[in-house]
């Protein structure tokens, strides 16, 4: 499912992205606006399906979590960073209470930043104009850590919260013009369980909200190390990279990619690198034999494709001393945890998911290229 979603949502992100950003025939004013809202509202859906996903994984019980010792201070500054323009937008006061640099709590790091994020951002939107949020953290004993978010925003009754945790109840806000599905709490919830932990609330109608997470503490916290995002490793749609001027110059790229509407948004990407010439290929065998005869110094690669398996593609590339040094970025819809280690370990330099933001895809890729020297001869 995560597939058969995401790759529809794939074109019609890709396409109005192209489209806003298209400086040779800019759209007028009002257009530009429809562009813009068909945006808004397809990374909304693509937040809807990370949930509803989400929440199926963890009732079928294949939702793979990876307790290791996660240090909180740098883990809270990094979630307090993810909601901070839009707090801004609201004149939202953002603070994160001194954290013991010492303090550390054993948790999915990937997960546990998916909760916190959660839990701030409804802190945000369910605020009122010019509140506060305060985030802190402290040892309760030897063997449990408290984390709080605490907000001065609408609050809820007792009736609202005693339904807080069903799944799509979004306790009589669906008239409020603000976004959500009902379903990011329950994921709070059950995430924090399976990480050993509790979750609890304390509100009261207009005077806010404060949601208490209690997780095992650590031992010891290790030196910091980069948490992963949702496409996990090197994924492209977890870094915050702007597309910069290309410094390089002519070369090569293929596409191994079934869907041509999918293969089309890699064009119009392109496009915008004339020195790139880039040739689409809608079958696995087809590109596997072009990269042999013809080597490129990229490959983009589909996983789920008609003839071959794109993994199996990988680890041929991988495995051929003549092609092992190319580099392979997958562009998968697939965003399920075992399918990027996978390809990961089989070779793959970058996991992209689907649907992809042009911006850091078209970044990625001229970081790649910028670092393999130019071909001399034309393009023709």
């Amino acid at each position: 499912m995560s597939h058969e979603l995401r790759t529809p949502l794939n074109a019609i992100l890709g396409f109005s992205q192209l489209l806003e950003r298209d400086a040779k025939a800019p759209l007028p004013p009002h257009q530009a606006r429809w562009v813009a809202g068909t945006l808004q509202a397809g990374w909304h859906l693509l937040a809807m399906i990370n949930d509803v996903l989400d929440l199926s994984r963890i009732d079928a019980g294949t939702l793979r979590l990876e307790l290791e010792t996660v240090p909180l201070a740098p883990l809270l500054q990094a979630c307090v960073a993810m909601v901070e323009s839009a707090a801004a937008r609201r004149s939202i006061q953002l603070q994160v209470d001194p954290v013991d640099a010492a303090l550390a709590v054993r948790a999915d790091p990937t997960r546990l930043k998916q909760v916190l994020a959660n839990l701030l951002s409804n802190a945000v939107k369910y605020n009122v104009e010019g509140g506060r949020i305060t985030l802190r953290a402290h040892a309760l004993d030897a063997a449990t850590v408290r984390i709080e978010v605490d907000d001065t925003g609408l609050g809820l009754s007792p009736e609202q919260q005693r339904a807080l945790f069903q799944p799509f109840n979004r306790l009589g806000r669906e008239q409020s013009g603000i976004e959500g599905t009902g379903i990011g709490l329950v994921i709070v919830k059950r995430l924090v369980e399976q990480m050993g932990g509790t979750v609890a609330l304390q509100s009261q109608p207009g005077a806010g909200s404060r949601f208490g997470l209690q997780l095992p503490r650590a031992s010891a916290a290790p030196s910091p190390a980069p948490t992963k995002g949702n496409g996990a490793h090197a994924s492209a749609s977890a870094q915050a990279m702007q597309a910069a001027p290309a410094r390089y110059r002519q070369r090569l790229l293929y596409c191994i990619e079934d869907n041509e509407a999918n293969a089309e948004v890699m064009r119009g990407l392109l496009a915008r690198r004339p020195q790139v010439r880039l040739q689409v290929f809608a079958r696995g065998a087809q590109g596997l034999a072009a990269i042999r005869r013809d080597l490129p110094d990229l490959v983009l690669l589909d996983l789920q494709l008609p003839d071959l398996d794109g993994l199996e593609i990988l680890r041929q590339l991988t495995q051929d001393a003549a092609t092992a040094h190319i580099p392979v970025v997958v562009v998968s819809a697939n965003a399920t945890a075992d399918r990027v280690d996978d390809a990961m370990q089989s070779g793959a330099a970058h996991y992209v998911t689907k649907p992809v933001n042009i911006e850091r895809l078209l970044a990625l890729l001229d970081r790649l290229l910028e670092g393999i020297d130019t071909r001399f001869g034309t393009l023709d």
